[in-house]
């Protein structure tokens, strides 16, 4: 595993974490939905999306024919 993949394991965990407590201290009980779909979300941004920014950027360069 990469340090990049770490830290991007660490932040989806922490993040994870953190909206799980937000989310029982503003509710005053653990919800579904959004708790669950959260770490989905986060884990797309984090993974996904870097990937398929970098392919749209190649996809604009001009060609060197």
């Amino acid at each position: 595993m990469t340090t990049k993949d770490m830290m991007k394991w660490m932040i989806l965990i922490l993040t994870s974490i953190w909206i799980q407590i937000e989310a029982i201290r503003v509710k005053g009980h653990w919800i579904a939905g959004g708790n669950i779909a959260f770490p989905f979300l986060m884990a797309l941004l984090l993974w996904y999306v870097p990937n398929r920014i970098r392919d749209f950027k190649d996809i604009l360069k001009p060609r060197k024919d």
